[in-house]
């Protein structure tokens, strides 16, 4: 890369412009803000004796959830991201794809590269955090029309923990460094 982006890995660094990889197809580089949230499930745990407030906290399901404004569209790309939708050249079907589980069908690989100051992804390891299993869901109008409106597609990705991945969601740097043995 002719120009790294700041810091040493994936999350350090004052910018962040990244391009996202989803099963394996190029979404393109992201518009605005990408987020990484980190879900989690607490369940307080109360003794009568001791007051109201609670003693323990338990957790009891945890997740992480990815936000993105996708600034290249293209048919194809949504056709990777919406059930139900089929692309043939420049022919589209909207259509409907309805009860199917979303980890066991749709999920896929979600990578996301940090950008150089030259627009170009890195192949670094430590710049890119890769999802298991993400499972895509569009938030947002998949087209939009005006004189000065640049497109955008919001989609945000629900990932789910991935048995095959040591019952990991993500990874970033080298797997092998941190003993899973495993190349993404």
């Amino acid at each position: 890369m002719a120009n790294n982006p700041m810091g040493l890995d994936f999350i350090e660094g004052s910018l962040g412009v990244c391009r996202l990889t989803f099963d394996n197809l190029d979404l393109g580089k992201t518009l605005e803000e990408l987020t990484v949230e980190y879900v989690e499930d607490l369940k307080d745990i109360f003794y009568a004796q001791d007051g109201t407030q609670p003693m323990d906290k338990v957790p009891t399901g945890q997740a992480y959830v990815v936000k993105a404004k996708l600034a290249e569209q293209t048919w194809a790309i949504l056709a990777k991201l919406m059930r139900g939708l089929t692309v043939v050249g420049h022919s589209a079907l909207l259509a409907a794809n309805l009860y199917l589980s979303g980890k066991a069908n749709f999920a896929k690989v979600l990578k996301i590269s940090r950008v150089d100051s030259d627009g170009v992804a890195s192949a670094v390891p430590e710049y890119i955090l890769t999802f298991y299993k993400a499972f895509p869901h569009v938030t947002g109008p998949i087209g939009t029309f005006g004189p000065d409106t640049q497109r955008a597609v919001e989609v945000e990705w629900y990932c789910f923990r991935d048995p095959a991945h040591h019952n990991a969601f993500a990874v970033s740097g080298h797997p092998s460094s941190l003993g899973t043995g495993y190349i993404v």
